[in-house]
């Protein structure tokens, strides 16, 4: 899938630099700002690592921003818990910020 989504991130993202990388296959891609390379590296984390030390002060402070935003838009006497999880499985909540916030 990776290799399917590049022209769309190069369109998308082409005045930035940016990596997309699977940690499950070890392989990515990064773009600067010229060509898009294949990249390998050498990482040792699992997906459910809660580590701050992995993340840089600005990405933490968006994680925090986008956090507040989610919990002051959302409106409790309209939870539909079953329409949620019919959109978001809780498979998938590990991986967003706003349901895993440290």
């Amino acid at each position: 899938v990776l290799t399917l989504i590049i022209p769309h991130f190069k369109n998308r993202y082409q005045d930035q630099k940016w990596m997309i990388y699977d940690l499950q296959r070890k392989y990515g891609v990064y773009y600067d700002l010229k060509t898009i390379t294949m990249i390998t590296l050498d990482l040792d984390i699992k997906l459910s690592d809660k580590n701050k030390d992995l993340y840089s002060e600005s990405e933490i402070n968006y994680q925090k921003l986008w956090s507040e935003y989610f919990d002051h838009t959302n409106i409790k006497e309209r939870k539909n818990t079953k329409l949620h999880l019919q959109h978001v499985p809780k498979r998938y909540w590990k991986y967003l910020t706003e349901k895993n916030f440290y």
